[in-house]
């Protein structure tokens, strides 16, 4: 939790469901430790359960009071009062932060697996059309004949060849996770727009979209190079937590990056740390077949901040309200969109 600020690793130390176990338990108590900017934002957490206590039907208020719960002695004093719920959770994050439906990846848990409909073509062994496909909102986990594992996103495609000794993909739109099986004889190869990732065992993941392509490696080693015919930079190695990005016939660049926010979708949220809101909403549109859209350009330079679940524009609409100078109105039955309320 390096990377966060203390009220936000605060506000995660509250989700955290198994807190009381090892090693999360000594991880905890090594981080109130470090320092005593980490033991105030602990206790400001800690007590926002008790004003959340009557509020169960929201995902993150239910994690915070489990959590707190589990984690010490119930507060002696507790307050009913409703406008205090938005203050005290603005208060665990900055940059005006609100943490919905926080389902992080935390050591020793996997992702259940979320099966969905993904059409298959006839044949895996040949370059061509889609062989797995998810449409908005849809997620898919595929488990490929040599072993490998792959995770797609909302509205992704992909190809599959296996054949002649190699294990080839084209990922045509979207994002996928690759969880690679190993097999020194037959490379694996991954292929978005003008760029290649060649990996033998690993983890890694995969964006693809109108402003170019992003890997991000998590485990193991891959190499980032031009496809065949193409030419530019020389391959590049990434070592676990780097990302790789590059826009349409432009020069990759390496950067190190956030694991968990990067790779949050898999768990059914995204995450954003202050950046724009209209950002927000393009990433947030993916996972619906509703839209939210911004005219506003005020409202759309607006930042934000936090971990929101995704599928449910409504309850964004309610959670950003409560942090920023914003509302969602409904245009349509299938638009909505975020009006300023600043006079």
């Amino acid at each position: 939790m390096s990377r966060l600020t203390p009220a936000q690793a605060a506000a995660r130390w509250l989700a955290q469901e198994d807190l009381d176990r090892s090693p999360q338990r000594e991880q905890f108590a090594a981080w109130l430790e470090e320092s005593e900017e980490n033991r105030q934002a602990w206790a400001q957490a800690h007590r926002v359960w008790g004003v959340l206590d009557d509020a169960d039907e929201n995902d993150l208020i239910a994690a915070l009071t489990r959590a707190a719960r589990r984690a010490g002695p119930e507060p002696a004093a507790r307050s009913p009062r409703p406008w205090l719920i938005a203050a005290s959770i603005g208060a665990l994050t900055v940059s005006a932060a609100l943490l919905v439906g926080i389902r992080e990846e935390w050591p020793g848990r996997r992702p259940s697996p979320v099966q969905v409909a993904a059409g298959a073509a006839p044949s895996l062994y040949a370059i061509g059309r889609a062989d797995y496909v998810t449409g908005a909102g849809q997620k898919s986990i595929v488990d490929l004949p040599d072993g490998t594992r792959l995770t797609l996103d909302s509205d992704t495609a992909v190809d599959v060849a296996f054949a002649n000794g190699r294990r080839d993909i084209r990922l045509l739109k979207g994002q996928a996770f690759f969880d690679v099986a190993h097999d020194r004889q037959r490379p694996f190869a991954v292929q978005a727009a003008e760029r290649v990732i060649t990996a033998l065992g690993t983890q890694f993941d995969v964006k693809l979209d109108a402003e170019g392509m992003r890997v991000v490696l998590a485990e193991g080693s891959v190499s980032v190079g031009m496809a065949q015919g193409r030419t530019g930079a020389p391959p590049v190695k990434l070592k676990p937590g780097e990302a790789y990005s590059a826009q349409k016939n432009a020069a990759g660049k390496v950067a190190r990056t956030d694991l968990n926010a990067a790779l949050a979708w898999r768990q059914g949220v995204v995450e954003f740390h202050d950046q724009p809101l209209s950002e927000a909403i393009r990433l947030l549109n993916r996972y619906t077949r509703a839209q939210i859209v911004i005219k506003d350009p005020k409202v759309a330079a607006l930042r934000i901040t936090g971990v929101f679940k995704t599928g449910d524009i409504k309850r964004f609409g309610r959670s950003v309200s409560e942090v920023l100078p914003v509302r969602m109105m409904a245009r349509d039955a299938n638009t909505y969109e975020l009006v300023s309320t600043r006079r």
